[in-house]
């Protein structure tokens, strides 16, 4: 499977209006559930088990410190983590897709990072994401095979 390591290397210049929340465990079924939703197909074209991957609730006992959601009262739209420099985990629940959640997550992203240098993984099988950052502005710098 190849990964594609991609850089921001603009300064951001669009701006989103969305408001972005900290984790909470009061969306942790909502969050375990679109989380597999979103990564099952990938992982189950690549064959990578378990296809859905949040299995129990000790996925949530540390890193989600960094999670933050999108939501609309009890909807869970989409969530990224901001990991140092490290956009990680970009989501949109399935039934938000297609909506532009997805670049206004990484726009909101990209303004709350706090480094110059700020880069994400994607996985060469999801094209559609790869085509949302490089129109966003980030460039590929490297390609990991795993």
């Amino acid at each position: 499977m190849m990964i594609y390591e991609m850089e921001y290397r603009h300064p951001v210049a669009k701006k989103t209006t969305i408001k972005m929340n900290p984790y909470s465990a009061a969306f942790q079924e909502k969050y375990k559930r679109m989380y597999n939703e979103c990564y099952h197909e990938m992982r189950e074209a690549l064959h990578i088990e378990p296809y859905d991957f949040i299995q129990d609730d000790s996925f949530f006992e540390s890193g989600m410190d960094v999670v933050y959601l999108l939501t609309d009262q009890d909807d869970l739209i989409g969530s990224v983590a901001l990991k140092g420099n490290e956009i990680d985990d970009l989501i949109v629940n399935t039934r938000f897709q297609g909506c532009g959640y997805g670049r206004q997550i990484l726009l909101w992203a990209l303004e709350h990072m706090n480094t110059e240098r700020i880069f994400l993984h994607v996985a060469e099988w999801n094209k559609k994401a790869i085509h949302l950052y490089q129109k966003t502005g980030f460039e590929i710098v490297n390609t990991i095979i795993i």
